[in-house]
């Protein structure tokens, strides 16, 4: 199997555009996905659209769809492509506290979009956060990540079928598919600290634990870190929130 290598990067590692224009035009789309997490009752809220805002979810598709459209002034390196046509979805589970966002980006040419799903995604569950922050300043968007692609020289590929060889080599690395499946928690060494400190919560004095910890665990393979510093009366229902948004997979 021939080495895999960053196409990005010219012999000499110098950065570069890479050069599409041998490659054969053929219809192409990619989906990406990922999990905007909030409350319950925040998600019931978005569902109704209850927050005071404009349709939530309206506002996040819209902001997702012209993101794919500025790709490539985002991506440095991304070429500038037509899009046929960009779906942006939400799936709603008020009882996990999540709204799964999805994207298809679909185009006819010569190199693929999945940088377009990807950032359409990524936009979207930042718009999402923009809508609900005054209800909840803690909410998150993780897991974005390619799910699926068709077309290309390679053919398709799918993340719950891994084939290491389908990857295209234009838009994402052999890296970006380097699991089936959802990831599995022992490879995802992330971590929070909750400090818990009256005086450091209000701002009367500089805490040094957390980054102290955080500084160890960064040592030791854990990204991203996040450091949360909290009154001493509201340490368990911090620690609660926490648990309930990364819960144990197993």
């Amino acid at each position: 199997m021939a080495a895999k290598h960053l196409t990005h990067l010219d012999a000499e590692g110098r950065v570069r555009m890479v050069d599409v224009g041998d490659k054969a035009v053929t219809t192409r789309t990619a989906t990406a996905e990922g999990i905007f997490r909030t409350r319950p009752d925040v998600v019931t809220m978005v569902a109704g659209d209850a927050l005071g805002k404009a349709d939530v979810l309206a506002t996040a598709r819209l902001a997702g769809i012209g993101a794919a459209k500025k790709t490539s002034e985002l991506i440095p390196l991304c070429h500038q492509i037509p899009l046929n046509s960009v779906k942006v979805h939400f799936d709603l589970d008020a009882d996990a506290g999540a709204i799964h966002v999805s994207a298809t980006a679909k185009t006819t040419g010569k190199t693929g979009v999945e940088m377009e799903a990807l950032t359409a995604v990524s936009v979207a569950g930042l718009t999402l956060h923009d809508m609900v922050k005054a209800v909840d300043p803690l909410a998150t968007m993780d897991g974005v990540r390619l799910a699926a692609k068709t077309g290309g020289k390679r053919g398709n590929w799918t993340r719950d079928i891994d084939d290491h060889d389908n990857n295209d080599d234009d838009n994402v690395d052999a890296q970006t598919a380097h699991s089936a499946g959802p990831a599995d928690i022992s490879d995802d060494r992330s971590a929070v600290v909750v400090v818990s400190s009256t005086a450091a919560s209000r701002g009367e004095r500089e805490d040094s634990t957390g980054p102290a910890i955080r500084s160890w665990l960064v040592e030791h393979g854990f990204d991203p870190v996040e450091v949360h510093v909290v009154a001493d009366a509201e340490i368990d229902v911090a620690f609660t929130e926490q648990v309930r948004r990364s819960p144990p997979c197993c």
